[in-house]
């Protein structure tokens, strides 16, 4: 698998006695939210091909396959604005997933690799087909720079359970088993994802340094969405 480029600083302003809280808190999750992020991913693989309808276009994601002369991954794309003006993005590969807001840093989180890589300097430039054709990355360095990421992965994952809970209310609490019956990797099972992401979410944002409080994911309200018919 093709990695995405990491820009590494030669001089980062982080120590590592400061850098410390921070590695040590995301490796005490890492390689459970790396299989369960494995997991989810073959789970919105089963969503795209929904006997009833593709969930990921029925919850709002835009969906926008390679050209024919192209092979890559189709780009799912959902985008917001949330309650201070702001634009949100996020968009689903097979390869990974990209997450933030507007023209400040954003988050990409590899399907095998939850270590987060920041996204600013150039902007993403969408649809893109393949992890080599996403912006040159780097690594957190500052303390406000990790304070962000694990901002942004807490809201991330809050949102993937609340999905979570979302597809279970659409379609019916077996639904997932079912998805999974073919995957012989589950880290958790069906039922429990949703709670499972809320865990990590929950992990992340009890690590946060601040004390200001993140801001509310985007989630759309489920008494406004319409099971599939």
């Amino acid at each position: 698998m093709i990695r995405p480029k990491i820009k590494i600083l030669k001089e980062p302003t982080l120590l590592p006695s400061e850098a410390s809280h921070y590695l040590e808190t995301l490796m005490k999750v890492k390689r459970f939210a790396e299989f369960l992020l494995h997991q989810q991913l073959w789970c919105f693989g089963k969503d795209i091909n929904s006997p009833n309808s593709n969930l990921l276009v029925k919850y709002g994601f835009k969906k926008v396959r390679p050209p024919e002369d192209k092979s890559g991954s189709t780009n799912y794309i959902f985008r917001t604005i949330d309650k201070v003006g702001d634009e949100v993005s996020m968009v689903l590969w097979g390869f990974g997933i990209y997450y933030g807001y507007g023209n400040n840093k954003c988050i990409y989180i590899g399907r095998y690799d939850v270590y987060p890589k920041l996204i600013h300097d150039e902007p993403l430039s969408l649809p893109a087909w393949a992890p080599s054709k996403l912006p040159e990355m780097k690594t957190p360095q500052s303390s406000e720079e990790w304070e962000y990421s694990f901002m942004l992965m807490s809201e991330l994952f809050e949102w993937i359970a609340r999905y979570e809970k979302w597809t279970n209310w659409v379609m019916d609490s077996s639904y997932r088993e079912v998805c999974l019956k073919e995957w012989d990797q589950s880290i958790v099972s069906g039922n429990e994802m949703a709670w499972a992401w809320n865990k990590v979410a929950n992990f992340f944002r009890k690590h946060l340094v601040c004390t200001e409080v993140p801001r509310k994911n985007i989630i759309p309200d489920l008494e406004k969405l319409r099971k599939p018919d």
